[in-house]
């Protein structure tokens, strides 16, 4: 059965995240969803996906890990859309998803980096990588929801006020990889990402601590 609710009701998204789930998902999902295709299918499918991804990215077929990995990312994206969209959430599709993106986003930087990079830069994605996830998942977004109101200032208010997130999320991640593997820049990709953490890990703990005052305060 379709659920006319199918979309979240949180309407904030990062700009990879948007413009897959409304120009592409979103389109396809009254389609897909009188399929055989369930949400559970999508993200096997997608972990055989990750493992080729995985033998191209030590084989250096960079152009192909490029392609497919927005591949991986539009299916990461559709089977929480279509668990929505088909009634059929469940704790083992979540937590299939949540460990499919947590081993490949480990291994395919490993993969990529190896002969290619310093293992320092290798270990350094890897670690903030799964920190971000860790403190997102467990401190940042859990104590955000008990507050009352969240003040944000610069350029994520701008964003925030018109539904879009700023931010280190998976899509954006998948976007640099993208986009860099086809440069041939894969040092500086390394670079970037860790950069990219650490500003976003600092100012998401800054925003958070500075909300938590404000309410103590009040």
């Amino acid at each position: 059965m379709e659920s006319k609710q199918y979309k979240r009701k949180d309407k904030t998204m990062h700009i990879a995240e948007y413009f897959y789930t409304t120009k592409v998902v979103e389109p396809l999902l009254p389609v897909i969803s009188k399929t055989f295709i369930t949400p559970n299918m999508v993200t096997i499918f997608n972990s055989f996906l990750a493992m080729f991804i995985f033998y191209l990215a030590y084989n250096q077929r960079y152009i192909w890990v490029a392609i497919l990995i927005q591949c991986y990312l539009f299916l990461d994206i559709l089977d929480g859309n279509l668990a929505r969209y088909k009634n059929m959430k469940s704790d083992l599709g979540a937590k299939l998803d949540s460990i499919n993106d947590r081993i490949f986003y480990t291994l395919i930087f490993i993969f990529i980096g190896i002969g290619e990079v310093p293992l320092y830069l290798i270990i350094s994605v890897i670690f903030l990588i799964n920190l971000y996830a860790i403190l997102a998942t467990f401190y940042i977004v859990p104590r955000l929801r008990k507050l009352e109101t969240v003040e944000r200032h610069g350029v994520k208010k701008y964003f925030m006020d018109r539904g879009f997130i700023i931010g280190m999320d998976l899509g954006t991640v998948d976007i640099l990889v993208t986009i860099f593997l086809l440069l041939g820049k894969i040092n500086i990709l390394y670079i970037i990402l860790i950069t990219g953490f650490i500003l976003d890990i600092i100012v998401r703990l800054s925003e958070l601590w500075w909300n938590e005052k404000l309410e103590k305060d009040k």
